[in-house]
């Protein structure tokens, strides 16, 4: 190599060094979590529709009777607005594969009916309503609450503020002082609660008293913030 040529190239290292240098800073990087607790206002519901028969039609039919019977009875519920959904439907065969060549047994059809209730003390009589209709399963029941974004931005203040809290501890105790917020990353996570049946929930001999438990939402924010210090 060429003596121009190699002080040149280390002309250039040195002005990336310095730049590397220039850039870095002095940081304090903390983690926290928020976790906030609220009352569910809201029941996210699936309702299953089935029918085994031996023709398609047959299956659908006598599902979409079921389904029309259903949404007739949701009609004296509060539901949210925009929130049912009665459109999932699936339909396939059931072959009996122990013998060969495997022979046709039936068809299944299933549909799958959706929605938020929004009225709680409506749930014991909605699904004792709902266990007087003929192949209607309950699929899922979950807690949740309508304005769910309010509260996950609830939880992610409290993180920052307990990660503010915590940087500022280190700093006091390092006898620095912050300046300023570097990088800052954030996740959060909702847990719904379920329903916890202490009886089956389609048995049509429940008792009068609450046959289930509602748990509180609890939402939890997790950060990694680097403070500048100096």
């Amino acid at each position: 190599m060429k003596p121009n040529s190699l002080l040149f190239l280390i002309l250039v290292l040195c002005l990336f060094q310095t730049a590397v240098y220039a850039e870095e800073r002095s940081l304090i990087s903390v983690s926290a979590e928020g976790s906030i607790k609220t009352k569910a206002d809201t029941a996210l519901i699936t309702i299953d529709i089935h029918a085994t028969e031996l023709s398609a039609d047959q299956a659908r039919d006598k599902t979409d009777q079921q389904v029309k019977r259903l949404l007739e009875l949701l009609q004296d519920f509060g539901l949210k607005e925009g929130s049912l959904d009665s459109s999932q439907t699936t339909i396939y065969t059931e072959y009996d594969y122990n013998v060969k060549p495997p022979q046709l047994l039936a068809y299944r059809a299933n549909r799958s009916v959706s929605f938020a209730l929004i009225k709680l003390d409506q749930l014991e009589k909605l699904i004792k309503a709902v266990s007087q209709i003929e192949l209607a399963n309950f699929n899922q029941i979950q807690f949740s609450v309508q304005d769910m974004r309010a509260w996950e931005d609830a939880a992610l203040k409290h993180a920052l503020q307990l990660a503010k809290s915590k940087a500022e501890l280190i700093a006091k105790e390092m006898n620095v002082k912050l300046t300023g917020m570097h990088r800052v990353t954030h996740q959060v996570n909702r847990s719904s609660a379920p329903v916890f049946a202490r009886a089956m929930m389609l048995e049509k001999d429940m008792s009068e008293s609450s046959s289930y438990e509602q748990k509180d939402l609890e939402v939890n924010a997790f950060v990694d913030v680097s403070f500048i210090f100096k």
